[in-house]
């Protein structure tokens, strides 16, 4: 059994490292779902057979996430933030879903917000992320927007096609206020993806600045679902926060992709 639920709210941070596994439906106060979207609590479809947040996306321009995680609950801020979750996109979520924004990092004292965007590489083709300062990206081809080098390719996967879905991907943003420094690291449990993948220096907005709150961690959607579809979702797994580098949780590369229970249509209102 699925339970669905509708929230929006947020969570006070009171010491690192923070973590969500989504293992007990406990969680609604950081739900975040706005035109339309739905949130459904997973019990068993977890990257490792527990707990996941299963998400669809909104009708128009709004939001499917987690959030806010405010950092006002610490006694101090430190000058680095890192952010791990694990991702698993249904297989027509790239074709049909919303797009946008995946994690966002904001500070009080310069505007800045670090971001990991998706963008498409030639609209609908598939997609990439990337560590962005605001919406100034890098992409792993080495320019703002995918140019068909990056190897980290999402979307509709049939056998042999290059593209990832219906799979657990490890995703770490790392930002530095001091360095202005923003690192994102990805880790894929087939191990061809591992470690550190694209970094980029705030080069729109620089450096300084207090950690204020993490905004989202799942999606701000630039636009609403084409049409409804039992492969038109995403979840969210396993959320760390702390002030160094994270990495995959234990065990999480084993040499082979390992596949959730698929998500129930049943739900509970």
């Amino acid at each position: 059994m699925s339970i669905a639920t509708t929230a929006s709210a947020a969570r006070t941070v009171r010491s690192l490292p923070f973590t969500e596994t989504f293992d007990a439906n406990n969680y609604s106060d950081l739900t975040w779902i706005t035109q339309g979207a739905t949130q459904t609590w997973m019990p068993t479809s977890g990257w490792n057979g527990r707990g996941a947040a299963k998400f669809t996306g909104p009708n128009a321009e709004g939001y499917a996430a987690v959030g806010q995680f405010d950092f006002r609950g610490l006694s101090t801020i430190p000058e680095q933030i890192n952010i791990r979750v694990l991702v698993y996109q249904g297989r027509m979520w790239h074709e049909l879903g919303a797009g946008g924004k995946l994690i966002i990092l904001n500070r009080d004292g310069n505007r800045g917000r670090p971001m990991v965007i998706a963008t498409d590489y030639q609209a609908g083709n598939w997609e990439s992320w990337a560590p962005c300062d605001g919406t100034v990206c890098r992409f792993e081809g080495g320019e703002g927007w995918p140019n068909g080098t990056e190897r980290l390719r999402l979307g509709n996967n049939t056998q042999g096609n290059g593209k990832r879905s219906n799979e657990w991907i490890s995703v770490e943003l790392e930002a530095n206020t001091r360095t202005g420094m923003i690192k994102l690291y990805i880790d894929t449990q087939d191990g061809q993806f591992q470690g550190l993948y694209v970094q980029r220096y705030m080069d729109d907005t620089g450096p300084g600045g207090t950690w204020s709150y993490v905004d989202l961690i799942g999606g701000y959607m630039n636009w609403g679902n084409v049409r409804a579809d039992p492969e038109n979702y995403f979840m969210l797994d396993d959320i760390v926060i702390d002030d160094s580098y994270i990495g995959p949780p234990a065990g999480f590369r084993t040499g082979t992709t390992t596949r959730p229970n698929p998500p129930s249509s049943l739900s509970v209102q």
